[in-house]
């Protein structure tokens, strides 16, 4: 392939990355604890499905505010230029075919009033990103757990998760006319107690090479949450932060998540009698 040739082949596959976001889709199956092996490896790991397989039941249309902070770096970290808008976002689950998918919708709920049209990084669908420990891509990761570490001035388990080649993806770069898996390797940060997920990190190195993306990186945040006409706060996400790179380009998105409600839709029918 000549100079020109790759030259042209990079500008297009920064172009359609740039057009692109990172979404996450998940089937729910129940999960199966372990009760012979208590704070083990299989019990850390099966309390953090039936997290994931509980909140997906009770909240199967939750709304939040997520506010994205879009940046374009320089080669020394600075901030180029950036976008900071506000969404009105919606978390839905739903069934099909005897399995439930989950997706995100959202809308523009404040925006700068110039839009500058340089182009930046599009991500969505991080608040889902716990999906890697969802029983039905437990055949998709090798998981290990290594030592413990403190967080939040809490012992937590450190579970190592690798994606192993082949095999389904929760996580997919979403390009022109196509949807690729990425081949993920990261850590989480599980309380062996409870099963709840303080901190998920995950690389993906290689993984959309061909698009002329050199790394892939992310990282998201959970903390207890309170929800509107909810007696008990939930363990939800708080923030994300996502890092990609190109050989010649780098892009950061931050996300934040606050204002969880669960989404309920009113309809009047005519004739019908007001409540």
């Amino acid at each position: 392939m000549s100079t020109t040739e790759k030259s042209n082949r990079l500008r297009l596959a920064e172009k359609a990355l740039l057009l692109g976001a990172l979404l996450l889709l998940s089937l729910v199956i129940s999960p199966k604890v372990n009760s012979q092996n208590p704070g083990g490896q299989e019990q850390v790991i099966a309390l953090a499905q039936a997290r994931v397989e509980q909140f997906a039941q009770q909240f199967s249309d939750m709304r939040y505010e997520e506010d994205v902070l879009q940046q374009k770096l320089k080669n020394n970290g600075g901030v180029e230029y950036k976008r900071e808008t506000v969404f009105d976002s919606l978390l839905r689950t739903r069934f099909e075919e005897g399995h439930l998918r989950v997706d995100e919708q959202r809308l523009v709920q404040k925006s700068p009033a110039h839009v500058d049209q340089r182009p930046l990084l599009s991500t969505a669908g991080f608040s889902t990103l716990a999906m890697i420990f969802h029983p039905y891509y437990e055949s998709s990761f090798h998981f290990t757990r290594t030592e413990d570490e403190s967080l939040q001035g809490k012992m937590l388990a450190r579970v190592h998760f690798e994606h192993i080649q082949g095999r389904p993806s929760p996580v997919l770069y979403q390009m022109i006319g196509a949807e690729k898996p990425l081949e993920l390797t990261g850590a989480a940060w599980i309380d062996p107690a409870s099963g709840e997920i303080f901190r998920i990190e995950v690389t993906a190195n290689s993984a959309a090479s061909d698009m002329g993306v050199k790394t892939i990186r992310a990282e998201l945040t959970y903390g207890p949450v309170p929800i509107q006409d909810e007696k008990q706060p939930q363990w939800l996400p708080v923030s994300a932060t996502i890092d990609l790179e190109t050989p010649r380009q780098h892009w950061r998105n931050i996300h934040h998540f606050s204002d969880y409600r669960k989404y309920r839709v009113t309809m009047n029918l005519p004739g019908a009698p007001t409540q």
